[in-house]
C-alpha cells in the first residue's frame, strides 16, 4: 500500500510538473553553482539549488558538451522525505510525504564533470532546460539555469630557483637552477646561513629549512621550492662548521655495558672491570657482542666472536675510543665446550650456589688413610627362630575362675537352703 502511495505521489507530481500551464506558481528560483576557475584536467562539481517557499517538487533537463566535459555522476543532497530521481538526462525531485515543502535556499542535488583536454579560454557551458518548480496547485517556469565558465591557464609546474645567494659562505659549485646540492664550509663563529633565495616563478613559494649548525659537523641547510601546481623541489646546502677553538674533546673511554646475546656475561658488567667470561656450549660457533659507550662522543669496536675454536678460550676484544684518542679496551674471554665424549681441558664454570665447603674434599685421618681396603669373607646371616609362646600364664588364669566359681556356687546354696528353712 506505501509503495502504490509514493507511485501515485510521484506520478501526479509528475503530471502538475509537465502538464502547461498558463498560471504562475508561487515565487521560486534556481541556481546551478561550481568552482570559480575551470582547468583542462580538473573534476568539477556542480550545486543545483532551488529557493522559493512551498515548494514541493522540481525537474528539468541536462544540457553539456560532450566534447569539452565528461558526466562522471549525480548524487542526492535534499534530506528525506524528498526523493531525487534521475532517468537519462531528466530529473524529478518531490517532496514524498507532501509534508516538508521548501521555503528556503536548497540543494537537491549535486552533477560531476571531468573536463576534457581543452584548449585554454575555450567557454564550458552546463545547463538544466525547461526547470520547473510546483507547490503541488501551481507550477514555475524557471526556464534555463546554466553554469558558464572559461578555462583558464593550467597551474604552473615551475619549482625552480631563479637565484641562489649565501652571505657568509662560499657555496660549491656555483648556482645552477638544474643543481640541487650544494656544500660550504664556515668558521665556528658562523652558527647560521644567510641565504636569500629566489624563485622562477612568481606563483611559486620558497621556505628555508636553516637549522642551527654544528660545531664540527655537518648540517644539511634545506630550501624547497612549491609550484603553483604543488609540485616540490628541494635545494640542499651540506655546511661544515669548524670547531670551537677552545673546545677540549673528552677523554672518557669507559664503556656503560656490555650485552652477550643469549648468554650471560660473568661477573655482572662494571666499568672499572675489564676482564669477564661468558660459557658457550660445543654446538655455538659464534657470539655476538656489543659494547655500548658511556659517552656519546666515543665510539665503540668489537673484535672477534666468530669461528670460535671449541674446548679453549676465545678472547673477544670490546675496544671503546674516546672523543680525544684515547682508547680502553675490555676483554670478554668465550669458553666454548668440547666436542661430546672429548676432554678439551676447559674450566666448567663453578655452580652460584656451591659454599667452599661444598666444594673442598672430605678430611681424612692418618689412621683412616693408614687402614687397607678389604672385602670381608662371606657369612651366612643367622636363622631367626619363631617366638614361642607363652601359654602357662592363660591356664593359671582359668584355674583361678573355675575356683573361685565354685566358692560363690557353694555360698548361693547355703544360703538358699537356710532361707527356705526359716
Amino acid at each position: 500500500m506505501k509503495k502504490i502511495v509514493f507511485i501515485l505521489t510521484a506520478f501526479i507530481l509528475l503530471l502538475a510538473l509537465l502538464l502547461p500551464m498558463n498560471i504562475s506558481a508561487t515565487s521560486s528560483s534556481a541556481t546551478l553553482k561550481g568552482p570559480d576557475t575551470v582547468r583542462a584536467g580538473d573534476t568539477i562539481v556542480l550545486n543545483f539549488n532551488v529557493n522559493g517557499s512551498g515548494i514541493l517538487g522540481a525537474s528539468g533537463t541536462l544540457s553539456y558538451d560532450s566534447n569539452q566535459v565528461t558526466l562522471q555522476g549525480t548524487a542526492q543532497k535534499i534530506a528525506s522525505p524528498w526523493a531525487v530521481e534521475f532517468n537519462g538526462k531528466n530529473f524529478l525531485a518531490y517532496d514524498n510525504n507532501l509534508s516538508n515543502p521548501i521555503n528556503s535556499n536548497k540543494t537537491l542535488f549535486t552533477v560531476t564533470f571531468k573536463v576534457k583536454s581543452v584548449a585554454m579560454g575555450t567557454n564550458i557551458k552546463i545547463s538544466y532546460t525547461n526547470v520547473k518548480t510546483t507547490d503541488g496547485n501551481t507550477d514555475t517556469n524557471l526556464g534555463t539555469i546554466s553554469y558558464s565558465k572559461t578555462v583558464a591557464a593550467p597551474l604552473s609546474t615551475n619549482n625552480n630557483l631563479a637565484s641562489l645567494t649565501v652571505s657568509n659562505a662560499t657555496i660549491s659549485p656555483a648556482f645552477s637552477a638544474g643543481t640541487t646540492k650544494y656544500s660550504a664550509s664556515v668558521p665556528f663563529e658562523v652558527s647560521k646561513l644567510n641565504i636569500s633565495a629566489t624563485a622562477a616563478d612568481s606563483k611559486a613559494k620558497v621556505s628555508v629549512n636553516n637549522s642551527e649548525l654544528t660545531p664540527d659537523g655537518t648540517t644539511d641547510v634545506i630550501i624547497t621550492v612549491t609550484a603553483e601546481n604543488n609540485s616540490k623541489k628541494t635545494y640542499t646546502i651540506s655546511v661544515h662548521r669548524e670547531q670551537d677553538p677552545n673546545y677540549k674533546p673528552s677523554g672518557n673511554n669507559n664503556l656503560s655495558g656490555i650485552t652477550v646475546e643469549g648468554f650471560l656475561l660473568s661477573p655482572v658488567f662494571s666499568e672499572d672491570n675489564i676482564q669477564y667470561v661468558v660459557w658457550l656450549p660445543y654446538e655455538t660457533t659464534s657470539v655476538k657482542i656489543n659494547g655500548t659507550a658511556a659517552d656519546s662522543k666515543a665510539s665503540v669496536e668489537v673484535v672477534g666472536g666468530v669461528n670460535l675454536v671449541a674446548g679453549q678460550d676465545n678472547p673477544v676484544k670490546v675496544i671503546c675510543t674516546a672523543e680525544n684518542g684515547d682508547k680502553k679496551e675490555y676483554t670478554v674471554i668465550v669458553k666454548r665446550a668440547s666436542a661430546h665424549g672429548e676432554s678439551g681441558g676447559e674450566t666448567i664454570p663453578p655452580s652460584p650456589t656451591a659454599t667452599p665447603e661444598q666444594t673442598a674434599p672430605p678430611i681424612t685421618t692418618p689412621e683412616q688413610t693408614a687402614q687397607p681396603t678389604t672385602i670381608p669373607p662371606e657369612t651366612t646371616p643367622p636363622t631367626i627362630e619363631p617366638e614361642e609362646t607363652n601359654s602357662g600364664f592363660a591356664w593359671w588364669w582359668l584355674i583361678v575362675v573355675c575356683a573361685v566359681s565354685l566358692v560363690v556356687g557353694f555360698l548361693i546354696g547355703y544360703f538358699s537352703k537356710k532361707n527356705i528353712k526359716n
